[in-house]
């Protein structure tokens, strides 16, 4: 039993990180005399090739067998479904090492997606209050004036309304927009900092006054908001309100997708959600709050924030989650559209990590290694099939 929970500690690991239990348990494991070099030697990237050649499609129950088989396991009639988990995410690593490894630079992986297909950059459109819109993007304006003579200053980190102290901007409020493919960063008047990903957009006042500090969301936002209690702030959205005086948390609130979520990473605050938005909950770091549009639902639940924040650290972390969510996912940040033809498909599970940073070959590349899918990419759209 302890092999087996060493086993998935490790692959866990290599898959989506371990929390700080689990990397305590395990650096335990490997302080004992003779599991150092082991450890080495089986996470070693050249011991993982090797693998990803012995292996050239991922079958779940047929690997599940040889996995035990590769590590001195008697075979058993039922394997738990803990220990399929554990076989299977180490079978994902060692056959997709660009994506569930992270080291798909050091692999030479057939380029299945054509150089229509490229990662996101920093790019949005501000609407300024008369309606005038300027562009954010790589040939982005250094000084925008607003129409009261209010100066905004655009550069490398973004859009910065905190410059200048005085009146000009009291009463005026703007919009970024980031389109599919993009980000943008967002420092507002009050110093709050706000990091838009893609397919979203956020209103606010260009100078804050008043009681409240409130602004609009819809789709994701990771915000880092000033402290003040004297002058709360509010991120309003379609189903969620979220309170808070100074804090850092995540909110995702995107138009197609049946939850809202505000993540909690520091300080705390606090949601209002359903029927007029008079349900209330309050959260503390390390916790989900969860509306569910389907089900009419305000849920809270202890989570992992950084599986949840990993955009704004520039990853994509999936655990064991739904294939149509994966897609969609990458399909805001990279612009493609996908389409499955068969609605099985959606419901496959994957876990793994990658770089926004990289190509997304690697990653269908791991769907057509799983031997039960089609992948045909037509300029910009992806097609899934059933094999």
């Amino acid at each position: 039993m302890q092999d087996k929970r060493i086993y998935q500690l490790i692959a866990k690991q290599l898959v989506e990180g371990l929390n700080e239990k689990e990397k305590q348990e395990l650096n335990d494991w490997i302080a004992e005399p003779g599991n150092d070099s082991f450890y080495q030697e089986i996470t070693e990237k050249e011991y993982v090739k090797l693998r990803l050649e012995k292996w050239s499609s991922i079958d779940v129950k047929k690997h599940t067998t040889a996995f035990e088989k590769e590590i001195g396991i008697k075979p058993v009639r039922r394997v738990s479904v803990w220990w399929q988990y554990a076989a299977a995410v180490v079978i994902f690593c060692v056959i997709g090492i660009g994506f569930w490894m992270a080291v798909g630079k050091d692999a030479e992986v057939k380029k299945v997606a054509g150089m229509d297909i490229v990662p996101g950059e920093a790019k949005a459109v501000l609407v300024l209050n008369d309606g005038r819109q300027v562009d954010l993007g790589v040939k982005k304006v250094d000084r925008i004036i607003e129409k009261d003579g209010k100066v905004i200053m655009n550069d490398s980190l973004g859009i910065n309304y905190n410059q200048e102290s005085g009146e000009q901007g009291v009463g005026l409020k703007n919009e970024i927009i980031v389109p599919t493919g993009g980000e943008y960063n967002l420092i507002l008047s009050d110093g709050t900092i706000v990091y838009l990903n893609a397919e979203s957009r956020i209103e606010f006042p260009v100078k804050f006054s008043g009681k409240e500090r409130v602004v609009t969301l819809v789709g994701e936002a990771y915000f880092q908001v000033t402290a003040s209690k004297e002058h709360p702030f509010i991120v309003k959205t379609k189903d969620m309100d979220v309170l808070v005086t100074g804090t850092e948390f995540n909110v995702k609130a995107y138009p197609d997708e049946l939850e809202v979520q505000t993540t909690l990473l520091k300080g705390e605050v606090t949601v209002f959600a359903g029927f007029e938005k008079k349900e209330k909950m309050t959260i503390s770091p390390n916790q989900q709050a969860q509306w569910d549009r389907e089900h009419v639902a305000l849920e809270v639940r202890e989570v992992d924030p950084g599986l949840f924040m990993a955009w704004r650290n520039g990853r994509f972390i999936f655990r064991q989650d739904r294939l149509e969510d994966i897609m969609r996912t990458l399909a805001r940040w990279y612009g493609v559209e996908v389409v499955f033809l068969d609605e099985s498909i959606k419901n496959m599970t994957f876990a793994g990590k990658l770089d926004r940073s990289e190509d997304i070959t690697p990653i269908l590349n791991v769907l057509k290694a799983t031997g039960k899918l089609t992948v045909n990419v037509k300029g910009k759209q992806i097609v899934l099939g059933v094999k």
